[in-house]
């Protein structure tokens, strides 16, 4: 009887709940698989620059008015594909500025304008625009505020963040000079995640300004996501906890009306207790651009964007691993087993140069980007092999399947090489010489070759130097951490400067 009484009122209260947040109409939705089908799904997440709740003073010093900041825009714009069958979530951040062909016939917002104003229209409208320009079909969508996304890290007790160095940001209001790992509260977590224009104090004790604008600010939303399920993964969420997390969110929540209070119940049970390594996070390769009227703006940069755009939409399309057996007449049955790999954007890769050839590691790191893989460090190996000898991927007791996955995407002779120091998908490639090719995969990329020496026929395709794809390593930005314990290896600007050469 008790349990019964007990889950009629959580049915009730989850109820009363779901009918505070408020639901959005977007007609160009693309209708999806039921959540809880174990089919993937994209989710548009828009974080809202709207000032309309601004009533007091101090809310105006910290954002600014409703008649000075009119409108809204979409200050953060994330495509987030689901895949419930691999509990994966891939997070594809789109550029604020991005230049686009905004659809429709709304007064200074339709026509060649920068994605954000899209959504000063509403919801629907830049949705639509993000299927027809990037062709990325939206199923749900999602949006939060700034006192609601500040509001759900304070209930959370606040997330854990190590910071390297001092930083300010005197637009955002950002003005951290602790160093080292600390409580982030939600105030905080706000300054950093709207930082655009961060100054960091260098070895000298002097501010530099980090001049990467929204891809450094891309970073740190990348690292504060995974700050927030390191919190959640290490202490869980007590009743009371749920309860404040609960109010602070949906009275600053927008869904799509399509989203039902179930389909919320079965992605937080599919995806309770998510990795840090099964979130991947990449961001739309683009190019300056300045406008006729002398803005500048962001581009996509092709065949790239576009690479990286049939990648994420084929998440959780690809047929699994499977087991033939084969049996001739007269003969005993032969059984081939195909070698598992799995998502691109799940395997860690340490790029190291063990050649003479200068610049191969940079060359093939910017390939196995483009593909979807995540470069953890680009350097050059503490040993070397000979010209003639294969490349070598080194992998730990668990990484068998990220070994096959790097495997499948290169060309030259390569060897798989255990090695027991490396910890769960993530692998080292040790380049040993220019015949090692990145090639094509589900991504529709084009065979890339890392540096060619003497006479070839295979195609050779690099990124351009002025193609952002947003994997500068950025050691003053802050990193998920735990109290108590050693923050990891940060590597120092001058590393940084080094690393960029190879």
């Amino acid at each position: 009887m008790l349990a019964a009484v007990g889950a009629g009122s959580l049915y009730f209260y989850a109820d009363y709940r779901f009918g505070q947040i408020k639901k959005v109409h977007a007609k160009h939705l693309v209708r999806a698989a039921p959540v809880g089908s174990q089919q993937p799904l994209t989710l548009l997440l828009v974080g809202s620059d709207t000032r309309a709740f601004v009533d007091n003073s101090t809310q105006v010093k910290a954002f600014g008015s409703d008649a000075t900041e009119g409108g809204s825009r979409s200050d953060v714009t994330m495509a987030v594909r689901i895949d419930p069958a691999t509990k994966t979530v891939t997070v594809l951040s789109i550029p604020r500025d991005l230049w686009v062909d905004i659809p429709g016939d709304v007064p200074d917002i339709s026509g060649m304008n920068r994605i954000n104003a899209a959504f000063n229209s509403g919801p629907d409208l830049l949705i639509q625009t993000i299927e027809k320009v990037l062709d990325i079909p939206i199923n749900h969508y999602a949006s939060v505020d700034f006192p609601g996304f500040s509001g759900m890290v304070d209930a959370l007790g606040g997330v854990t963040m190590d910071f390297p160095t001092a930083v300010k940001d005197q637009y955002s209001g950002l003005d951290v000079t602790t160093t080292g790992c600390q409580v982030v509260s939600g105030t905080t977590a706000l300054e950093l995640v709207r930082s655009r224009h961060l100054y960091y104090k260098n070895s000298a004790g002097e501010w530099d300004y980090d001049g990467q604008s929204d891809f450094s600010r891309i970073q740190r939303q990348d690292a504060f996501f995974r700050a927030v399920l390191a919190k959640l993964n290490a202490t869980g969420l007590d009743p009371l906890t749920i309860n404040a997390f609960l109010g602070a969110a949906v009275t600053n929540l927008t869904i799509d009306d399509t989203l039902t209070k179930t389909d919320l119940f079965n992605l937080a049970e599919d995806f309770k207790g998510l990795s840090s390594s099964h979130l991947v996070t990449e961001t739309l390769p683009t190019t300056s651009f300045v406008t006729d009227g002398g803005a500048d703006v962001l581009q996509e940069a092709q065949p790239f964007a576009q690479n990286m755009i049939n990648a994420f939409n084929a998440i959780g399309s690809t047929p699994p691993p499977t087991t033939t057996t084969t049996v001739a007449k007269g003969a005993r049955a032969t059984t081939t087993t195909t070698a598992p790999t799995e998502a691109h954007g799940l395997v860690g890769v340490n790029v190291l140069n063990a050649s003479t050839v200068d610049g191969i590691a940079h060359a093939t790191a910017t390939a196995l980007t483009t593909q979807g893989f995540h470069v953890d460090q680009i350097g050059n190996a503490s040993t070397s092999l000979s010209a003639g000898a294969a490349s070598e991927i080194l992998y730990g007791p668990s990484g068998t399947e990220a070994a096959h996955t790097l495997a499948s995407v290169l060309g030259g002779p390569v060897t798989l090489v255990p090695d027991p120091s490396l910890t769960g998908e993530t692998v080292s490639l040790l380049i040993a010489g220019s015949q090692l090719t990145v090639t094509g995969s589900s991504a529709g990329g084009t065979t890339t070759t890392t540096a060619p020496q003497g006479p070839t026929t295979t195609t050779t395709t690099t990124i351009p130097g002025d193609v952002y794809t947003n994997t500068q390593l950025e050691p003053w930005n802050p990193s998920p951490c735990t109290l108590g314990q050693p923050a990891p290896a940060t590597p120092t600007t001058t590393a940084i400067k080094a690393i960029k050469k190879k």
